[in-house]
């Protein structure tokens, strides 16, 4: 957006744990290339502080997979991926080349709470026989992978985060019992600030049918 001195117009963008991917590099890329007189301003934030940064007017757009309920802003939905599992090298469901989570319920299962999947999240809180639910939850995917990496156990997450961490002594198996998915939401005030912000939108939506091609 312009400021009312006249320097260059900017983007104030927020960014919540989760939603990084090679989407938004794409995306961002594609601004940069377009627009190079816009300064992009990142900010990493909770999902919380995104959305009250939205709509106290700290940042013009934000980046999340937690939407916010509050009618004042819109959430555009961009891409959308599915979850996998992540396995050490040496595992017993190694054989198997499709898994559902029931058979993953006998392991410890970690998950990244910022990959919010609401019907994964529902599906793991259904309650099991004693000493069959080991849910833990880890604070990024980097502790997920150490983890798994290590031989503790295994854990769901978006697969393009998997196929990254191979190089950790991971692999990688779909979940056939799903869809899981995790979506990533363009946010920003239904009025928009700028034009810098409608452009950014579009250019959204762009690398969006990109990627669903």
């Amino acid at each position: 957006m312009h400021n009312a001195t006249g320097q260059s117009p900017r983007l104030r963008l927020a960014i919540a744990p989760g939603a990084p991917s090679p989407q938004l590099s794409a995306l961002l890329a594609l601004q940069r290339a377009e627009e190079p007189d816009v300064a992009l301003a990142f900010f990493e934030v909770s999902g919380r502080d995104l959305h009250a940064g939205l709509h106290d007017g700290r940042y013009d757009a934000g980046v999340s997979i937690q939407v916010s309920s509050d009618a004042a802003l819109k959430a555009q939905p961009l891409w959308a991926e599915c979850m996998a599992v992540a396995m050490p090298l040496r595992f017993p469901l190694l054989d198997q080349a499709t898994l559902t989570i029931a058979d993953l319920l006998d392991f410890a299962l970690y998950r990244w709470q910022a990959e919010i999947c609401s019907k994964l999240d529902e599906r793991l809180s259904t309650p099991l026989p004693t000493g069959r639910q080991n849910i833990r939850y880890v604070t990024s995917f980097g502790l997920l992978a150490t983890w798994v990496a290590a031989g503790y156990g295994v854990g769901v997450s978006a697969q393009s985060r998997i196929e990254h961490a191979h190089r950790w002594g991971i692999t990688m198996r779909p979940l056939i019992d799903g869809p899981y998915e995790i979506v990533t939401h363009l946010q920003r005030p239904q009025e928009p600030t700028s034009s810098v912000v409608e452009r950014f939108e579009r250019r959204a939506l762009q690398v969006a049918r990109a990627s669903a091609a």
